[in-house]
């Protein structure tokens, strides 16, 4: 195991247990969230699902942790019924359901049906699209296909495959979202995760071009730093904003999505873009610092422009990029470092690096 390996997974491991409500789920960041009665919250749901997959990754093998992994599972299960459940939380709670026992797939699956089928997968945000396809793809690896399943599969994939750039390689969101057709950089991770997974599940379908593709547009944006633009144009095949840089996305979404894209045989130096990768929040970041505190077991959230951007100045600076051609790389002083700790961030971590 590398000593990164070792490290992230004692951040992950000490870090959980002050983000775990009273009720046995997971707020979303450090910051207290009204977590009451009633309706769950679906920010709180998808933590907790993601939590899960890590933490089931963690038992796959052998990390010890100290919580009760069949407990927040049943937590989660019981939640995803209620109302404002979205995709995202569906196919992530189908993926840590099929490294469980797989006995609630087929619950879950029919949820996905009536909720995400019926109204169709074009509907679908692309991230969360990517997370059903990761889902239902590793629910027919591990539990085995099926009618429901099968079909489901195959909604979900020509979905998927019909948001990509056939001159970019890279996938287009819903058009009426905030940004037009601009993606954060970590849904494209996301996609091509779940492409990986549907070259894993044999699925008759160009998941496995449609990986090479993303992976090469992926390695083509990667900065001489070894940072991930944080925001993708897919039209154009580039970088529409280079801030924020998440630590997440550096440490563990693209590991993981290169990673996989190693194991399904796409070429290129996949290795070494996710080993800058890490470098870049371990220092080699444009404020010199290291993002990652194993004396104190946490993560900082990552780079981010001083003054976030809102709707408004959102519409100025793609304005502004369009005009000039590229993204501005703002001053060293126009950025700080937000030191927020977020489960999601620490369940993902578990995921690309419990067992490494």
């Amino acid at each position: 195991m590398s000593a990164d390996a070792a490290i992230f997974e004692h951040i992950a491991v000490t870090r959980l247990p002050e983000l775990q409500t009273a009720g046995g789920m997971f707020r979303a960041a450090t910051r207290v969230d009204s977590v009451g009665e009633g309706a769950p919250d679906p920010s709180v749901l998808r933590a907790g699902a993601i939590v899960l997959l890590g933490l089931l990754r963690a038992d796959e093998v052998g990390l010890k942790h100290p919580f009760s992994t069949g407990a927040l599972r049943t937590r989660v299960l019981g939640d995803l019924g209620g109302p404002g459940v979205g995709p995202g939380e569906l196919g992530i709670a189908l993926w840590a359901e099929s490294r469980a026992d797989g006995g609630a797939v087929s619950e879950i699956a029919g949820l996905v049906e009536g909720r995400v089928a019926a109204a169709g997968f074009e509907r679908v945000p692309l991230e969360q699209l990517a997370w059903l396809v990761s889902g239902v793809a590793e629910a027919s690896v591990r539990v085995g296909g099926g009618p429901r399943l099968d079909s489901l599969l195959d909604r979900a994939e020509r979905a998927l495959s019909a948001r990509f750039n056939t001159r970019s390689g890279f996938a287009h969101d819903l058009h009426h979202r905030i940004g037009g057709d601009l993606t954060p950089v970590s849904a494209q991770f996301h996609c091509l995760t779940a492409l990986c997974h549907l070259e894993r599940a044999g699925h008759d379908g160009q998941a496995g071009e449609l990986a090479g593709r993303l992976a090469g547009s992926l390695l083509a944006i990667q900065r001489d730093d070894g940072s991930w633009p944080g925001i993708v144009d897919p039209n154009r095949g580039e970088a529409a904003a280079f801030y924020p840089v998440l630590t997440v996305t550096q440490v563990s979404l693209a590991p993981i999505s290169l990673r996989k894209a190693g194991e399904i045989g796409v070429d290129g130096n996949l290795g070494e873009a996710s080993a800058d990768s890490i470098a870049w929040a371990r220092g080699r970041n444009r404020l010199g610092f290291d993002l990652v505190h194993e004396q104190e077991a946490r993560l900082d959230r990552g780079l981010m422009p001083k003054r976030v951007p809102g709707a408004v100045s959102r519409g100025f600076s793609a304005a502004a990029r369009r005009l000039r051609g590229h993204p501005v790389e703002p001053e060293r002083s126009d950025l700080i470092l937000d030191p927020d700790v977020s489960s999601e961030d620490l369940g993902w971590l578990l995921e690309a690096w419990a067992g490494r």
